[in-house]
C-alpha cells in the first residue's frame, strides 16, 4: 500500500509540473501560444523572456516592440484578446531592427510544422525597389540563425517567401492590401512547412493556401528554429500589430529505414499467420 501511495504520488507531481509547463504561455515544443495578454500596456519585449530584440538604431527610440492595447489610436479587443505587440519601425536606414522568440529545439528527428499569428498593419508598408519588413522563421546552421521562410509586407499586400538558406529564393502573393485585409484589419496567417514533400504554404483567414517548394540548406538544423521580424536595410519603415503567435510540431516523420522495418515486421507477421491458420487446416483434416 504504500509503494501504491508512493507511485501515485509521483504521477500527480508529473501531471502538476506537466501542467505548469503548458501554462508557460509561450511557443514551446510541441506546441505553444504566446499572446501577450501577461503585458502591461507600453512593456517592451524584451521583458517577455526569452523573447529579445536587436536594434541598432540611432536614436534606439526608431525601433520598438511594446505591448499595446488600441489599433490605429482606438482601444479595442480581437475576441477575448486584449494585448498584442505593436511594431513601429519608422528607421528606414541600412539597420538592425529586430525581434525574436525563444528557440524551438526539436528532440529527436525532424518534424513538419506550422506557425499561426495575426497581424494588422497601420501604415502603408514600402513598396517598389525598397527593403520589405519581414516576419520569418530561422533555422539554425553552422554559422548561427538564417532566415528560410516567412511572409513578407508590401505596399501591395503580403507575400509568401522563400529565402536562400530555405531553398529557392522567390515570392507568391498571399494577400492584397485592401478589406478584409487591409490597413487597420486583423488577418489570421498559418504558414505550415512539410519537409516531406518539401513545402511551405500559407493561408489567410483560414482560406485556400499557396506554396512554395523549399530546400533547406545541408548546413541548416531543421530541428531548431525561432520567429523573428526583420526590419533592416533601405526604406523598411512599418508600423503594425503581431498577436496570438502559436506553434503546432507534427509527428516524428519515418525514415526509409523505419518504413523499411515496419514493413519487414508486417511481412514476418502475415506470413506467421498464414502457417498458422494452414496449420490448423491439417489438424482439423
Amino acid at each position: 500500500m504504500a509503494r501504491f501511495h508512493h507511485f501515485r504520488g509521483v504521477i500527480v507531481g508529473f501531471v502538476v509540473l506537466a501542467a505548469a509547463w503548458s501554462a508557460r504561455g509561450d511557443v514551446q515544443f510541441p506546441s505553444g501560444t504566446q499572446d501577450f495578454e501577461s503585458m502591461t500596456v507600453g512593456a517592451d519585449i524584451n521583458t517577455l523572456i526569452p523573447w529579445f530584440t536587436v536594434n541598432t538604431s540611432v536614436p534606439t527610440s526608431n525601433f520598438t516592440v511594446v505591448a499595446a492595447d488600441d489599433v490605429l489610436g482606438t482601444q479595442t479587443t480581437r475576441g477575448t484578446s486584449t494585448r498584442w505587440l505593436r511594431v513601429t519601425d519608422i528607421d528606414a536606414g541600412a539597420v538592425q531592427n529586430r525581434f525574436y522568440s525563444g528557440t524551438i529545439v526539436m528532440p529527436d528527428t525532424p518534424r513538419n510544422y506550422s506557425w499561426t499569428f495575426y497581424v494588422n498593419i497601420e501604415n502603408t508598408p514600402p513598396g517598389g525597389a525598397d527593403t520589405k519588413p519581414k516576419l520569418t522563421i530561422q533555422h539554425n546552421t553552422t554559422t548561427g540563425f538564417s532566415n528560410a521562410w516567412g511572409v513578407q509586407f508590401t505596399s501591395a499586400g503580403a507575400d509568401l517567401i522563400v529565402l536562400a538558406t530555405g531553398g529557392s529564393p522567390g515570392a507568391t502573393a498571399l494577400y492584397s492590401l485592401s478589406s478584409p485585409t487591409g490597413i487597420g484589419d486583423w488577418v489570421k496567417i498559418e504558414l505550415s512547412v512539410d519537409f516531406i514533400h518539401s513545402t511551405v504554404s500559407a493561408s489567410v483567414n483560414d482560406g485556400s493556401p499557396v506554396s512554395r517548394l523549399i530546400n533547406l540548406a545541408p548546413t541548416a538544423d531543421a530541428k531548431t528554429f525561432r520567429f523573428c521580424y526583420r526590419g533592416e536595410d533601405l526604406g523598411n519603415d512599418v508600423t503594425m500589430l503581431i498577436d496570438d503567435v502559436s506553434l503546432e510540431v507534427g509527428p516524428k516523420i519515418p525514415t526509409v529505414g523505419t518504413w523499411g522495418v515496419a514493413a519487414l515486421g508486417l511481412l514476418v507477421i502475415t506470413a506467421g499467420t498464414v502457417l498458422m491458420l494452414q496449420r490448423r487446416r491439417v489438424a482439423a483434416v
